[in-house]
């Protein structure tokens, strides 16, 4: 009951991000429970990543509103423990990602706001072709982008928590090849800049088949590279560092307990 109230006012935006849940002592009181199904009762809206509990002198549970990173997270938790392939994923994403790509193309408003911003990250991507790492990460930011202005709240969401996974999986490839041959050579990295800047137009031109293929093959293309390094495509998808730690409400070195 307890915890089923307090989501129940996260969710409604009643407690808002940011916020302090009152003090377990207005809590008991409030809910008629004793200390130990109140503590259960934050366990569990801490596991659900809508609360951080706090020690110190500002200590207190401290409000979080769900975030795709927790999808994110709580999704990729689901497919390690199941030890899905990392093709797999890709497979999904390349799947989903044109789907978006179909929408952006569609939305009446793309012109105002989306294409702009499209065009300034494949332009941001294009100076980085000489930096490894850093062309992966912007890349991703493009795709990123495409996923967030394809106009459907449910898409976008879906979408950006298996985004935000296959991310992380291909900036952990990019840092550990960045030194190698594996990496793809400047002219490939140009194709990609080429391919972005291809989907963009379609997007633009409110070609919505065009731009769902562009970004099929792109996608398949791109993680060719991945997947063809040896042992990625059968490898199950990890959760790493960078994705734990933006879930850090939850996992990370400086995990609190409700049990004081």
């Amino acid at each position: 009951m307890v915890a089923e109230e307090l989501r129940e006012r996260i969710i409604t935006g009643e407690l808002r991000e940011g916020d302090l849940l009152p003090p377990q002592e207005e809590l008991v009181r409030e809910f008629q429970v004793s200390r130990p199904p109140l503590r259960e009762a934050l366990r569990i809206l801490e596991a659900e990543g809508l609360i951080e509990v706090r020690r110190g002198n500002i200590g207190g549970s401290v409000v979080r509103a769900p975030s795709k990173s927790g999808t994110a997270y709580s999704l990729g938790l689901l497919l390690q423990y199941e030890r899905v392939p990392l093709a797999d994923l890709a497979g999904a994403i390349a799947e989903v990602e044109p789907v978006c790509a179909r929408y952006a193309a569609q939305r009446a408003d793309r012109a105002e706001g989306l294409i702009p911003r499209l065009k300034a990250l494949v332009d941001r991507q294009a100076e980085l072709i000489e930096h490894e790492t850093d062309f992966t990460r912007a890349g991703r930011d493009f795709h990123d982008a495409v996923i967030d202005g394809c106009g459907n709240d449910t898409l976008r969401l879906v979408a950006g928590a298996l985004a935000a996974l296959w991310s992380s999986q291909e900036e952990d490839w990019a840092d550990q090849v960045a030194a190698s041959d594996e990496y793809p050579v400047p002219k490939l990295r140009s194709e990609v800049v080429k391919a972005h800047r291809r989907l963009v137009d379609a997007i633009e031109a409110g070609d919505a088949e065009l731009a769902a293929d562009l970004s099929r093959s792109h996608a398949r293309a791109s993680q060719g590279h991945i997947l063809g390094s040896a042992g990625q495509a059968s490898r199950p998808v990890s959760l790493s560092k960078e994705v734990s730690l933006t879930r850090g409400r939850i996992f990370n070195d400086r995990r609190t307990s409700v049990e004081s």
